[in-house]
């Protein structure tokens, strides 16, 4: 009767350690899963953080960039008005050899008049040829007044000159063509937010490995244990999940 109960006592202690043991593979496992999803957001999150880094650089670079077209635009456009002073200029000196024709003709000095007439003809046309070549002026838009320059100066739009500007320097050879900066920035904020949400996303799958932790720890209560489980089991499921959808794949 000794014997069969000693044997009895050690196959019940047997079983025991074999629920234990059970029970402590599965805890450990769902511990392991935990901390490789939490390990696998941190690499996502440090692997798109150079994303992000390479993306603020772009920005500052195309920011540089539209400053320095800004400026040569500026630059360009008050250079056209410098031009376009001396055109008017010009104009104003040959109206002047007109008025001065006209007056040589009442005093019945035609030959004077007339060379008058040819030096002012000639004044416009150099002063048109120059404005254009200086680019006040597109080559096509004045070919008729390059051809035989009119009367009066033709005007200048500032705001015309800017667009024109503007659109050289978006289009030339040494152009980086179209930039846009915000872009670039906005792209570096919405992969910093997914960085921020990995990091949150593996705070969480960390708080399901403290809480087997603590389930483990407390095995012997079984309300202890059961609650510390099944917390954490759903806060592994909710961590992982939200990990993949939203941020790890994004």
């Amino acid at each position: 009767m000794a014997g069969r109960r000693s044997k009895s006592k050690q196959g019940e202690g047997s079983g025991f350690r074999l629920d234990l043991s059970a029970r402590q593979w599965v805890v450990a496992f769902l511990i392991g899963v935990a901390t490789v999803f939490a390990a696998g957001y941190g690499w996502r999150a440090a692997a798109i953080g150079s994303t992000a880094a390479f993306d603020d650089r772009q920005s500052i670079s195309e920011t540089i960039a539209t400053e320095q077209q800004t400026i040569d635009v500026a630059l360009g456009v008050t250079g056209d008005l410098r031009d376009y002073s001396q055109y008017l200029a010009d104009y104003a000196v040959a109206a002047e050899l007109d008025n001065q024709a006209g007056a040589l003709e009442e005093d019945g000095e035609s030959g004077a008049a007339r060379d008058s007439r040819q030096e002012a003809e000639l004044l416009r046309r150099t002063a048109t040829q120059r404005a254009a070549d200086a680019g006040v002026f597109g080559q096509f838009s004045i070919a008729d007044d390059l051809e035989q320059p009119g009367a009066t100066a033709r005007g200048f739009d500032l705001d015309d000159r800017l667009e024109a500007r503007t659109a050289e320097e978006a289009t030339g050879l040494d152009s980086p063509g179209q930039l846009d900066p915000d872009v670039w920035a906005q792209d570096a904020e919405d992969i910093r937010d997914r960085i921020n949400a990995l990091a949150a996303w593996a705070l969480i799958l960390l708080v399901a490995v403290l809480l087997f932790t603590i389930g483990e720890a407390n095995s012997e209560r079984r309300p202890v244990l059961y609650t510390a489980l099944g917390l954490g089991l759903v806060t592994l499921v909710v961590g992982a999940v939200g990990g993949l959808t939203g941020g790890f794949f994004a």
